[in-house]
């Protein structure tokens, strides 16, 4: 199945689920989106029966709830998120991606500490090879 790119709206509600970790009700969803966005509650239910669709959620009505349960985990969308913005943004150069970060981001230590264990696995693994 191919994972489309979602709308900022459709993220968000993707990322309170996510962070739910379990199944979660419409009534859940609806109060968060509320509290979070002020969003009305017909909004929330739209955008929710798009997931649907879209098989990012499974929905099951229960009594007077809906209940949706994650079919697109967040670590597999952000892999297919992060791939496009490889290929589209930077044409898959490391190079243009870590100029943009030295350029546009301002990186602490413990970032540059990160990636540069990063680069050192990456060595080790080579070696490995």
């Amino acid at each position: 199945m191919t994972i489309k790119k979602l709308p900022q709206s459709e993220l968000k509600i993707m990322k309170f689920i996510w962070k739910s970790d379990s199944k979660v009700t419409s009534r859940d969803i609806v109060l968060g989106m509320e509290q979070k966005y002020k969003w009305k509650q017909t909004t929330t239910l739209t955008l929710l029966s798009r997931l649907v669709v879209k098989r990012f959620l499974n929905s099951q009505k229960i009594d007077k709830y809906t209940h949706y349960e994650v079919l697109i985990k967040e670590k597999e969308y952000i892999g297919v998120e992060t791939r496009d913005f490889f290929r589209n943004i930077h044409d898959s150069s490391i190079k243009s991606l870590l100029l943009s970060l030295h350029e546009n981001i301002n990186l602490s230590k413990d970032d540059i500490l990160l990636i540069e264990e990063w680069i050192k696995n990456l060595k080790e693994e080579e070696e490995d090879v």
